[in-house]
């Protein structure tokens, strides 16, 4: 088994972490820790010369975190584990997704944000173009 978890530093993604760390312990599964990055948004406070840089510098940073959440979920402790960091230049669903299908991921876990509507609260978009899209089973987790 090879999970996929969808990482953005959130509660949610904390909580994704956790079920992502229960799943590859009771199931021998490798673990794939995704996190998108917009360069616009993620390096808009990054004094760097070039956006190359910037991004370089956000990533290092964003690797360190992803570090000290995965061993506060458990993950790494008897499962293997990596972290992918992904500047997107299309959708954040577009490209979990397309990490999910490189990976060969058999499971992608996401947390989902819950957006109200006049319909009433629904899954966040990106969890639910992942759900539609997906090339394997998706696990939302909710906080």
């Amino acid at each position: 088994m090879r999970l996929l978890v969808a990482f953005d530093g959130s509660e949610g993604a904390q909580a994704a972490l956790r079920e992502a760390s229960t799943l590859a312990r009771e199931n021998g599964a490798e673990a794939v820790v995704l996190r998108v990055l917009n360069p616009l948004v993620d390096a808009a406070d990054v004094v760097a010369p070039t956006t190359d840089e910037a991004i370089a510098i956000v990533a290092q940073r964003e690797e360190t975190a992803i570090a000290s959440a995965v061993a506060a979920s458990g993950l790494g402790a008897g499962a293997r584990v990596r972290v992918e960091i992904s500047e997107h230049g299309e959708d954040v669903a577009e490209t979990i997704v397309r990490v999910a299908e490189a990976e060969g991921a058999t499971m992608i876990v996401i947390a989902s944000r819950r957006a109200t509507s006049i319909a009433g609260t629904v899954l966040g978009s990106v969890a639910q173009h992942v759900l539609s899209d997906a090339p394997c089973p998706v696990l939302v987790v909710t906080k």
